[in-house]
């Protein structure tokens, strides 16, 4: 899968899974109410804004990919046969001097505009939610409930959009078994494989995954024939030293491209002095001196001791993507 929708929040976190996700899928979407098309500056929060700026994230309207009114329908009659289960769970947290549980355990904020009223207009009934105030577009909801009723959401959206659910929150109800395995081993992998760039040009991302969109695909290939494979179990002798086996390739090229700055040294600190004519004088045979000088023999020079472009490395694993990440994209390249 080369896109995925985040959720359960709007705004993604500037966390090390955030930019290992940057990295790794072509296109990222987060849901989005319809206000914040209207006022990004107003609503994202920083981080977010730059990443909708640099089309890194794609907002997604809720309302305009699925039936809001088919979807609140689905989900009341669901909520109506496994009612007693969310009431019993938010009376746990119920505030023993009224019937009635109050603000502060209502831990998860929900926007009014990724879903049809009706649905805040049942939770309400049921003491699973309250509206901020009458004028706000916020609901606090109970937190069993809200990490439900995103999650829906997000599989709702996902599937029309033929897009991944995924989420770095792990109270977060998850997937199917299956895609939670996966999930988690995918992002085992990436972990150990991804640099984090702290100090990330989030510019520089797109630019770099504009440029390399087949390195980046025969990485994804590499990692995804690992993780879709049932025999590579996470703790294993097998799965331990596959990982190894990819990170020594990722160094390995890491290195063989800092040897061409080897190369860009010598021709401008030696090269440059010959060129300049500041060594003439040391150099006892005046006519190759002067052969010295010319241009054709310090390109000669140039091209003997300049190694290639890291981009023109030549990589059979994979890992060709990620050297250059590291090159690029670390802290000492920015």
């Amino acid at each position: 899968m080369d896109n995925i929708l985040y959720y359960p929040y709007i705004n993604l976190p500037r966390t090390d899974w955030t930019l290992r996700t940057l990295l790794y899928y072509d296109t990222i979407g987060s849901i989005v109410p319809q206000e914040y098309f209207y006022n990004p500056d107003r609503n994202y929060d920083p981080f977010m804004l730059d990443l909708v700026q640099n089309e890194l994230v794609i907002p997604v309207n809720p309302l305009e990919v699925i039936n809001p009114v088919e979807f609140s329908k689905a989900f009341l009659s669901y909520l109506k046969q496994h009612k007693n289960s969310f009431i019993r769970n938010n009376s746990n947290n119920d505030d023993r001097q009224s019937s009635r549980p109050t603000q502060r355990f209502f831990p998860s904020k929900l926007h009014a505009d990724k879903f049809d009223g009706e649905i805040f207009y049942a939770l309400q009934d049921l003491g699973l939610a309250e509206r901020l105030s009458p004028d706000d577009s916020w609901y606090l909801v109970e937190s069993k409930t809200a990490n439900l009723l995103m999650k829906l959401l997000a599989m709702t959206i996902s599937k029309e959009l033929e897009m991944l659910p995924t989420t770095d929150v792990v109270n977060v109800i998850g997937l199917m078994t299956s895609k939670m395995n996966q999930n988690r081993k995918r992002g085992t992998i990436l972990k150990e494989l991804i640099p984090f760039p702290e100090n990330i040009d989030l510019a520089k991302v797109r630019a770099f995954k504009d440029k390399h969109p087949d390195l980046l695909k025969a990485f994804k290939n590499k990692v995804e024939l690992i993780t879709l494979n049932p025999q590579y179990i996470e703790g294993t002798e097998l799965f331990t030293e596959t990982l190894k086996e990819l990170k020594f390739r990722k160094d390995e090229l890491s290195a063989k491209m800092n040897e061409g700055q080897m190369g860009n040294i010598f021709f401008g600190t030696v090269c440059g002095l010959l060129s300049s004519g500041i060594s003439m004088a040391t150099v006892e045979n005046k006519f190759l001196a002067i052969a010295a000088a010319t241009p054709g023999f310090l390109n000669g020079i140039h091209a003997a001791s300049k190694v290639e472009k890291p981009e023109n490395i030549f990589d059979q694993s994979g890992m060709k993507y990620l050297a250059l990440v590291d090159k690029r994209l670390t802290l000492r390249s920015v």
